[in-house]
C-alpha cells in the first residue's frame, strides 16, 4: 500500500500559510503614512529601514513626520510578524525533515544545518521585534538599543538566507521541472538576501523569488505531491 504524502502535505499547508501571513503584514504596512525624502539605508518600507538604523537619529527620521501614526502601524505590523515567525519557523524544520530523507550525501547532516539555522533565525527575529518594540516605547532613545536592534536584524537575516539556500537542495535534482523551479527560487533567495545584507538597497528583491517559490510548493504539494519527494532506497 502507497504512503499518504503527509509531511508534503503539511509542508504545502506551511509554505501557504508563510504565504498568506506576508500577505497580510505587506497589506497592514499599507497604514504607514507615504514616504517623503526617502528612508535611510535607501530602503523603501519603514520596517526594514527600522531595523537597519545605524544612529539615533535614524528612528525619527523611519518613523516621521507623523510618529504617533506610524508608531502604531509599526507595532500591528510587529504583531503579525510574530504569526510569521511562528509559521517560517515550521516550514523550515518541515522542508529539513524532507531533506533529511532524500537519497544524497550527507542529506541528514545538511537537514540538521538548516533546521538549526532555520530556528536560530527564528530567535534572532523574535529578539529583533521586542528589541524594536523597546525601542518604540522609549522616551529616551540612546545608540546601544539601537545596536542591540541591528545586531539582532543582521543574524536574523544571514541565518534565513543559509537556511533558505541549504533547504533549496531538498527540491534539487528530483528529475521534474515544479522541484527544480522551488530550488532555484529558493537558491535565488538565499543569493539575493545575502547581497542584500551587503548592499542594503537589493534587499527588498528578496520577496519576488520567495514569494514565488512558496507558491509553487504550496500548490505542488497537493496537486502533485509525488513529484517533491524521494524514497530512500
Amino acid at each position: 500500500m502507497k504512503r499518504k504524502p503527509y509531511l508534503v502535505w503539511f509542508t504545502g499547508a506551511a509554505a501557504a500559510l508563510v504565504f498568506v501571513v506576508a500577505v497580510w503584514m505587506a497589506i497592514a504596512a499599507f497604514g504607514f503614512e507615504p514616504v517623503g525624502a526617502g528612508l535611510p539605508g535607501g530602503f523603501h518600507g519603514r520596517l526594514l529601514a527600522l531595523e537597519f538604523v545605524s544612529a539615533v537619529g535614524d528612528v525619527s527620521t523611519v518613523l516621521g513626520p507623523n510618529i504617533s501614526r506610524n508608531t502604531e502601524v509599526m507595532r500591528k505590523v510587529i504583531s503579525i510578524d510574530f504569526i510569521w515567525i511562528a509559521c517560517y519557523a515550521t516550514l523550515f524544520v518541515l522542508i529539513g525533515v524532507m531533506l533529511s530523507r532524500r537519497n544524497c550525501p550527507w542529506a541528514r547532516y545538511l537537514a540538521l544545518v538548516a533546521i538549526v539555522s532555520g530556528l536560530a533565525a527564528a530567535a534572532f527575529d523574535v529578539k529583533e521585534n521586542m528589541k524594536i518594540l523597546e525601542l518604540l516605547s522609549s522616551q529616551n532613545i540612546n545608540q546601544d538599543q539601537v545596536n542591540a536592534v541591528r545586531d539582532a536584524t543582521l543574524a536574523k537575516w544571514t541565518l534565513s538566507f543559509i537556511s533558505i539556500g541549504v533547504l533549496a537542495i531538498a527540491f534539487m535534482d528530483l528529475a521534474n521541472k515544479i522541484a527544480f523551479w522551488i530550488a532555484t527560487l529558493f537558491t535565488l533567495t538565499a543569493v539575493v538576501g545575502l547581497i542584500g545584507l551587503w548592499n542594503h538597497r537589493h534587499l527588498d528583491l528578496i520577496a519576488i523569488p520567495l514569494l514565488l517559490g512558496l507558491g509553487l510548493l504550496s500548490f505542488a504539494s497537493f496537486k502533485w505531491p509525488e513529484k517533491l519527494r524521494e524514497q530512500c532506497p
